[in-house]
């Protein structure tokens, strides 16, 4: 072999610096976007029902659509008129001096008419025509063909009405295309008769409890239970969006509801969504972001972001805490003397302290034990006496059963200290 042997087991050798994989900008921003992005799906999720735009074909006041509303919502806000919409069974608050109107419908959500609360002005409108979704235009709708029957059961409408007003009897015509005469009468203001020409299939109302308000040629078109305060409109075609295209019908529809405003002593309208599958529903996430719980989930919002910026900024690893009782002779003593301080017996250790005093003084002078305790006094008032001590020791001994607080205590351990240090020449 020409040269030595190489080692090709060793691998690859280490680059001298490693890139970062990910810049700590691009994670931050991840990280704030991934909240925000979590933030508004839950939000939405909570209030998607609230947000739905209505405009779906059915008869109620955000629907665009023939049999809808939306021409008549639209037409009380051009002539200034106070309109609002309401999602639930009961009307609370301002509302409560509006007048409500409530659109029945031919689905199921109409048989929730007796669970409203009928404790303000009502109007309710009789629904009339069935129909489906327009195939290709969003928001429109089509009558049902044959041999589906393309308007709603007068059975259905007289079993949705009974259990708020009572037996009622709703009849409708056959002709396709007629003319409709009201004839002049007090309540609307009219000194000549009024008419309308092509009314399809008029719907005509009558019952025990009920009053008429507004006669036709054909039946009573306008309705009232007087104990309740509650008005029926026979007939959606003169408010809903297909009927308010004719003029004469328009006019009609403002100067009835004006009127009904003037006699109710109301101020202004409420359209009611509730029977049409708009109710309100509460959820815990509408719950935690609407009052009173709002203020309590920004707290826990901000805390969390608080214990978040904690975490980030946090040093190195975490500090350790010694134990709260720590162990050895020393840590055993301190605990002692804070359990006798803490029984306020501090003074009762003048004794055995100045017993410790005399044995440490005699173990620092080399004095023999074998001898008594009173030639011991003796001769540690001599050492007293040639170190020119302050006191003897048999002063000392005098005093030590003297202290009877803290205070005295700490006075006789001082002039123990200083005559131990006198004769024993050590100051520290």
């Amino acid at each position: 072999m020409s040269g030595p042997l190489q080692n090709t087991l060793e691998g690859r050798k280490a680059s001298k610096t490693v890139g970062a994989i990910f810049n700590p900008r691009t994670v931050l921003l991840l990280i704030i976007l991934g909240v925000f992005s979590f933030g508004a799906y839950f939000t939405v999720s909570g209030f998607s029902g609230d947000l739905k735009s209505g405009n779906d074909g059915g008869s109620h006041a955000l629907s665009k659509s023939a049999i809808g509303y939306g021409g008549l919502l639209h037409l009380l806000k051009q002539n200034g008129k106070q309109v609002d919409v309401s999602r639930s069974f009961v009307i609370h608050g301002d509302k409560r001096y509006q007048v409500r109107i409530v659109s029945l419908t031919s689905g199921w959500f109409s048989n929730d008419i007796d669970k409203m609360v009928f404790d303000t002005p009502t109007l309710i409108i009789l629904p009339k025509w069935q129909t489906r979704k327009h195939p290709t235009q969003r928001g429109w709708v089509q009558k049902l063909n044959t041999p589906d029957n393309d308007t709603v059961s007068l059975e259905r409408m007289a079993r949705l009405l009974k259990d708020v007003v009572g037996d009622v009897v709703v009849k409708r015509s056959a002709a396709k295309s007629e003319k409709l005469t009201i004839p002049p009468s007090s309540w609307l203001e009219t000194g000549e008769d009024i008419n309308f020409y092509n009314f399809e299939q008029l719907q005509t109302i009558s019952g025990d409890n009920l009053i008429s308000v507004i006669v036709s040629d054909k039946g009573t078109i306008l309705a009232m239970e007087p104990d309740l305060d509650i008005y029926i409109l026979s007939d959606p075609d003169f408010l809903n969006t297909h009927g308010l295209a004719n003029p004469d019908r328009a006019e009609f529809a403002y100067d009835v509801l004006r009127i009904l405003e003037e006699n109710t002593k109301s101020a202004g309208f409420v359209f009611d969504l509730s029977l049409h599958g708009f109710v309100r529903a509460q959820n815990l996430i509408k719950l935690a972001l609407t009052p009173p719980f709002l203020a309590a989930t920004l707290c826990l919002l901000a805390m969390g972001v608080l214990i978040a910026w904690q975490a980030v900024s946090r040093f190195g690893d975490p500090a350790k805490t010694g134990r709260v009782i720590a162990l050895g002779k020393l840590s055993l003593i301190i605990n002692a003397a804070g359990f006798i301080k803490l029984a306020g017996r501090e003074y009762k250790m003048a004794p055995a302290y100045a017993d410790l005093t005399k044995d440490i003084v005699r173990e620092k002078l080399h004095i023999s034990t074998a001898i008594s305790e009173t030639q011991l006094d003796k001769r540690l008032d001599i050492y007293a006496k040639h170190a020119r001590a302050d006191t003897s020791w048999t002063e000392l001994d005098a005093q030590k059963n003297q202290p009877k607080n803290a205070a005295d205590l700490l006075h006789n351990a001082q002039k123990l200290f200083k005559w131990r240090g006198d004769i024993t020449h050590e100051r520290n």
